[in-house]
């Protein structure tokens, strides 16, 4: 019997797998790679071709070659243009050139016309599968050539990544793993997205940008890590939140709220309301219980550091009796409040090792633990693990979740996983890092960022964080959601605390956050928010340190 992976073992057995990449993928990058670092910004950049067909749509692009040599034909390099508009947003019109790239990558580039182009180029990242892509406005009206990707293919569902979605397939006769369409959604479109972006702005501008910068949350904080690891010329500059770089692993916990659940009150359903209010109550007693007093006799409505809370309400005489009912809202039944404990504590196996973190205390966990798995969690086992889209998540037990999570990390890991902490090339490039995430995200654990934060450091620095810190730093954010929101003050400025690193070597020492009327300062790990004491006013900046 094989055995199961542990997380350290997990780590290790990861890092060999990014190791065995395609050689296509390890190549040292051509020319269109440039990174024109000293350069000035010139100022006024006006295009040297029209927008249109006749004009840039004549650019002769070129894309790398496919990752799958079967596909048919083979060994096609072709980049399509197939539209070539112009339009206008915020007051900046633009040029958008729409690119198809073999199989089925579709890549929208915005194009700053009228003397509006800053020089610099900015992707924009997806979402959850993502599957599909739009004008990228925001960079447009500030000024970037702005890029986006549907990731080559059609829909947020996940069944691509099985060949021909498992049409017909069963748990006798299972599907096959579409090796193409996952590659391009794991790390060649987004590739693709800096090399054919690089490649029309020297077609239109008649020069190269000066910068080129991610920027991308949840997945698209991913696919900022995986080019940094994978592709460390691509971009100068990387903005990556709440990284959903532990894509196996995570999804697969995202399975254990249900799992524990049913299996801690004997399978009882619920109403979402009631099941909302119950949640709401476990999520606000550990708050009450773990969240800073002030001498003032205020307390945060959010729990700055949740690692250091160990809140079970199954131990809350308050809130869990013997008495309650699952219709009872004002209460939790023994088994609830013990469902709700597992599902903080993170997955485990039967001799309580654990598997992956668990969503935090003080989150959401409507996100998680709702009345059904999360969509992406259960299109995972059915289209990247079993290939067969009839896998009931019902058949997990404490017995054989060890095995499942164990497989689905053997099976996607060597693909989607984006957590190598080699980072060296990127750093020796001059690249530059700013990663952050809410402490209360309620749908990607955020001990999986810190964790992998930690790798670096070992893997880079011998766990030296003040020359990690030189080019990568992260940053995590009390009380707030997935990619924002939530109860705590949100982080301000994110972006342009990357720009300014890499265009002026300011390092963000700290992030402004806002929000509640407070303003606070947000610490590059490992370093936490805390109380100055006294009499400070916790409402000020001021009155925290970096400690």
């Amino acid at each position: 019997m094989q055995s199961r992976p542990t997380l350290a073992f997990a780590a290790t057995l990861l890092v060999a797998g990014l190791g065995a990449m395609p050689a296509h993928a390890q190549t040292s990058p051509d020319a269109m790679d440039a990174q024109v670092l000293e350069a000035q910004l010139p100022p006024q950049i006006a295009p040297i071709t029209t927008c249109d067909m006749a004009g840039i749509g004549q650019a002769q692009l070129v894309s790398d070659l496919p990752t799958n040599p079967n596909t048919n034909p083979p060994n096609d390099t072709s980049v399509t243009i197939t539209s070539v508009t112009t339009g206008t947003t915020g007051g900046i019109p633009y040029c958008l050139v729409k690119l198809l790239v073999k199989p089925a990558i579709n890549i929208w580039v915005g194009l700053p016309t009228g003397n509006n182009w800053n020089g610099r180029l900015q992707s924009e990242g997806g979402g959850g599968y993502a599957g599909s892509v739009g004008t990228p406005t925001g960079s447009i009206t500030a000024g970037y050539i702005g890029v986006q990707t549907d990731t080559g293919h059609t829909g947020g569902s996940g069944t691509f990544g099985c060949l021909n979605d498992c049409a017909g397939a069963t748990q006798a006769s299972p599907g096959m793993p579409d090796k193409q369409r996952q590659a391009d959604f794991a790390y060649r479109s987004e590739h693709l997205m800096a090399q054919l972006g690089k490649q029309l702005a020297q077609a239109f501008y008649g020069q190269l940008p000066v910068y080129s910068y991610w920027n991308g949350c949840s997945t698209g904080g991913r696919q900022g890590l995986r080019m940094a690891q994978q592709f460390p010329r691509d971009y100068n500059g990387i903005l990556a939140g709440a990284p959903a770089i532990h894509w196996d692993r995570f999804q697969a916990y995202q399975i254990w709220p249900q799992m524990v659940r049913s299996i801690e009150t004997q399978g009882a359903s619920y109403t979402s309301a009631i099941l909302t209010a119950k949640q709401t109550l476990a999520t606000n007693a550990a708050i009450a219980a773990c969240a800073n007093r002030y001498p003032n006799g205020s307390q945060d409505n959010f729990i700055i550091d949740p690692r250091t809370c160990t809140y079970n309400p199954a131990n809350d005489p308050t809130i869990t009796t013997a008495s309650c009912t699952t219709t009872n809202t004002t209460c939790l039944t023994p088994g609830e409040a013990t469902a709700f404990y597992k599902t903080w504590d993170g997955a485990r196996n039967t001799q309580g090792q654990l598997l992956w973190f668990g969503v935090e205390r003080g989150a959401a966990l409507s996100g998680l633990a709702g009345t059904n798995p999360f969509s992406i969690a259960i299109a995972q086992p059915q289209y990247w693990v079993y290939f067969y889209p009839q896998w009931d998540w019902h058949t997990l037990t404490y017995d054989n979740y060890e095995a499942f999570f164990y497989e689905t990390f053997q099976r996607v890991a060597p693909m989607m996983a984006s957590d190598n902490p080699n980072l060296s090339p990127f750093r020796d490039a001059g690249g530059k890092i700013v990663m952050w995430q809410g402490w209360a995200d309620q749908l990607i654990m955020p001990q999986g960022s810190t964790s992998y934060y930690e790798n670096v450091a070992k893997y880079t620095t011998g766990g030296d964080y003040s020359q990690l810190q030189t080019w990568y730093r992260h940053f995590m954010a009390p009380g707030v959601g997935h990619c924002g929101g939530g109860s705590g003050p949100q982080p301000q400025n994110l972006f342009q605390a990357v720009v300014n690193w890499v265009e002026n070597g300011v390092a963000p020492d700290t992030i402004t956050s806002t929000g509640g009327g407070r303003t606070r300062p947000l610490c590059p790990y490992p370093k936490v928010q805390t109380y100055i004491g006294g009499s400070a006013d916790p409402n000020q900046p001021t009155s925290f340190v970096c400690m």
